[in-house]
């Protein structure tokens, strides 16, 4: 199985599923990271009770092609990094049957592989797993969550438009992925747990990294507490306009995620802190474009998004 990027998400699975016997090699961005990869493995470190583990990999740039690479592959980096040079890399790394499942945050990566790749199978998957990648081989495990694996939607073409993928790839993912330890299910619903996993990142990550502080921070005092509801509440009405079901519970869902995780910095706030590029065109920027679409006003989105992207200088077209 290839995992395509060695960031947090991409050295958690990994890690776990060459523990559980799997054959995993990870495709990296340099050859210092597939190097060291290579050499000591994966290190899983767990804030869970769980032990710690170190599984063999094997690892390589994702530049060196593809020859003897398996036709499994799982996309595991931020929407970011979804250039075209890096779209003409992986196309080229991939075998012509490989299926690519794409871990990608926001909404738009399924259009956008389905459109550079035309013709190859993609799945979509959304998981609530987090972790923190601590170095080049070793990432924490830091909250338990569900994987969900399925047909990708294709958001920009209608409601009912899927990329080629067929549910029995996703069952047989699955059942890979609940060997490996974590609890992953098929779904053939994908358009309703990409867009709930939306509402979540839509709310808690611009506001984490624009306030600086961790997940569990943003609904204490009363003052952040109103600024999320507002966000929140205008994020839904958007999503419910899209498909998003109506469901009571959701808010309360958000105030859960942000207890399970309260020590967790967002990776909206981790790419602040660090000066690398934001994911909040593919989240918040999305929202507002969706919002355009339906003839709605989406002033707290385009606000966030606005307020992020000039923290270092982003472009925001497109």
């Amino acid at each position: 199985m290839q995992i395509i990027g060695g960031g947090a998400i991409g050295l958690l699975l990994a890690g776990r599923l060459a523990a559980s016997g799997v054959l995993v090699c990870v495709r990296t961005r340099t050859r210092e990271q597939a190097d060291e990869l290579a050499a000591e493995g994966v290190a899983v470190l767990s804030a869970l009770g769980d032990a710690d583990l170190r599984a063999i990999v094997e690892a390589a740039p994702l530049a060196d092609g593809m020859a003897g690479m398996p036709e499994v592959a799982l996309l595991a980096v931020k929407q970011t990094a979804l250039t075209p040079d890096f779209l003409d890399l992986l196309d080229a790394a991939l075998p012509p049957r490989a299926v690519v499942t794409a871990f990608c945050n926001g909404i738009g990566h399924t259009d956008l592989l389905t459109e550079r790749m035309p013709g190859r199978p993609v799945l979509a998957a959304v998981t609530t797993e987090a972790s923190l990648r601590l170095g080049a081989a070793t990432v924490r495990h830091t909250g338990r969550g569900e994987i969900w694996l399925g047909p990708a939607p294709l958001f920009e073409r209608g409601d009912a438009a899927y990329a080629a993928g067929e549910e029995k790839e996703a069952a047989a993912l699955a059942a890979a992925l609940r060997q490996a330890g974590f609890t992953a299910s098929a779904s053939n619903h994908m358009a309703e747990r990409m867009l709930r996993k939306l509402l979540s990142n839509a709310v808690v990550n611009p506001l984490t990294a624009l306030l600086r502080v961790p997940n569990g921070e943003l609904v204490r005092p009363p003052a952040r507490a109103e600024l999320v509801r507002r966000l929140f509440d205008e994020t839904l009405a958007v999503l419910r306009a899209c498909g998003l079901r109506a469901n009571a519970g959701l808010w309360e869902e958000l105030l859960d995620l942000c207890e399970r995780t309260a020590a967790n910095r967002s990776s909206m706030l981790q790419d602040v802190l660090a000066g690398r590029p934001t994911e909040i065109m593919a989240i918040n920027g999305a929202v507002a474009k969706l919002a355009a679409l339906k003839g709605l006003a989406a002033p707290y989105n385009e606000s966030v998004t606005a307020l992020v992207s000039a923290l270092r200088g982003e472009d925001r077209e497109g």
